[in-house]
């Protein structure tokens, strides 16, 4: 009977989920430190502190994280102002149809266009092309192409990441950048 209450024991302990039921083997009371040799071997799996983590002290930077956190809040700079793309397009009238484009220049194409259709007199859907296409050319480099009218369709390849087509009255705009490839002799 001895043996009998020792098995039902031992299975009680293996198939209950461990509600109720004491471990066996009793832990030690003594909480056990850790040698120095082995802090020193694991200073290297420790988490580097973030850009979040860092307490910034110094002239004009004694706040405490809460205040630290309410002034980048009510921050403003020109590139957050730029990059914001809805903002932008709403303030410049402009219906974003399809886009492969960084934020920023993003919004450089939108203002060249605004700018470019309010400075004609009488609109040229061929100017407005040719000096949104010289305008990307100049500040991003070569091999860019502008296509404006109110009807067109197009079928192009371009390059990963300078694709944008919008709308802006009635008007529509494709631009994008095909890849250069230097000529073999």
């Amino acid at each position: 009977m001895d043996t009998h209450e020792r098995q039902r024991r031992g299975s009680l302990g293996s198939h209950d989920s461990g509600a109720g039921i004491q471990s066996r083997r009793p832990e030690p009371e003594v909480a056990i430190k850790p040698s120095k040799a082995l802090s020193r071997l694991s200073w290297g799996l420790r988490r580097s502190l973030t850009h979040c983590d860092i307490k910034y002290t110094g002239p004009g930077r004694g706040q405490t994280e809460a205040e630290a956190g309410d002034l980048v809040e009510a921050r403003k700079s020109v590139s957050h102002v730029e990059t914001n793309i809805s903002s932008v397009a709403a303030f410049l009238q402009v219906k974003v149809l399809a886009v492969d484009m960084p934020a920023p220049m993003q919004v450089h194409a939108f203002r060249c266009a605004r700018r470019t259709f309010d400075s004609l007199d009488k609109f040229s859907a061929k100017h407005m092309a040719y000096n949104m296409k010289k305008e990307f050319d100049r500040v991003y480099g070569p091999a860019w192409h502008c296509i404006v009218g109110s009807s067109f369709g197009s079928f192009v390849t371009h390059t990963t990441g300078c694709f944008l087509h919008f709308s802006m009255e009635k008007l529509f705009i494709l631009l994008y950048r095909t890849k250069v490839q230097r000529a073999t002799v």
